[in-house]
């Protein structure tokens, strides 16, 4: 999915900060992209306004076929449907193994039990952890629950992944591995956009790299 966003500013009101102001950027269909800058610089509240958990105040965002700022409140969880999200912390439900939480995933926006054994099975040998269907959250490493997570965002095969400093609790190897898989999916044709600190991950990936005070390329 292309992104579009022209002139947005947002500002929070409870402490009157100004997070992004008259930013604009063009991620095109199929890149995967960086976005830095330093911590509070608004690399999570542009995930947000993605997402459409929240508006800006000021400027449009477009997605794809879809004009955030137009888009009835009925609409978005259509509009999530084509999303994958993958958090810091995991927020696996723990009292469900790795399978019922990716099928959940699956579930609650529609799709049929009958086929979700079907979809996960592929996209868990995809990403190589069919090893851990029936484990548990509390049975699982960091890098394990990222690699779940990154599962759960795939199961409704998006067009387009946002990830907020996925890396930011693995060790250095753990985050090789996740990143590596991100490139997989890439690959694919997905839009992957990732909020990070961690540059060292990436290896060789061919990535481009938006920094929120301005942008650089690295080919």
């Amino acid at each position: 999915m292309k992104i579009i966003l022209e002139h947005v500013t947002k500002v929070y009101e409870d402490t009157n900060n100004k997070v992004l102001d008259n930013f604009s950027m063009v991620v095109e269909k199929g890149e995967f992209v960086l976005l830095t800058g330093e911590s509070g610089i608004g690399k999570t509240t542009l995930l947000r306004l993605l997402l459409r958990e929240i508006n800006p105040d000021r400027g449009k965002i477009q997605v794809g076929e879809y004009d955030l700022g137009r888009l009835p409140e009925n609409k978005v969880p259509y509009y999530r449907r084509k999303l994958g999200v993958i958090f810091q912390d995991s927020r696996l439900i723990n009292t469900k193994n790795v399978y019922e939480n990716i099928c959940l995933a699956r579930e609650v926006v529609g799709g049929r039990k009958k086929d979700s054994r079907k979809v996960v099975t592929a996209i868990c040998s995809f990403l190589k952890i069919a090893d851990l269907y029936k484990r548990y959250p509390k049975e699982l490493s960091g890098g394990e629950k990222q690699k779940v997570c990154l599962a759960r965002a795939l199961v409704n095969y998006p067009d387009l992944i946002l990830a907020d400093e996925p890396t930011g609790n693995l060790s250095y190897d753990e985050s090789i591995e996740l990143m590596k898989l991100f490139q997989l999916i890439h690959k694919q044709g997905v839009t992957v956009v990732i909020a990070t600190h961690d540059k060292e991950s990436l290896g060789d990936i061919l990535y481009r790299e938006i920094i929120l005070e301005g942008i650089e390329n690295r080919q």
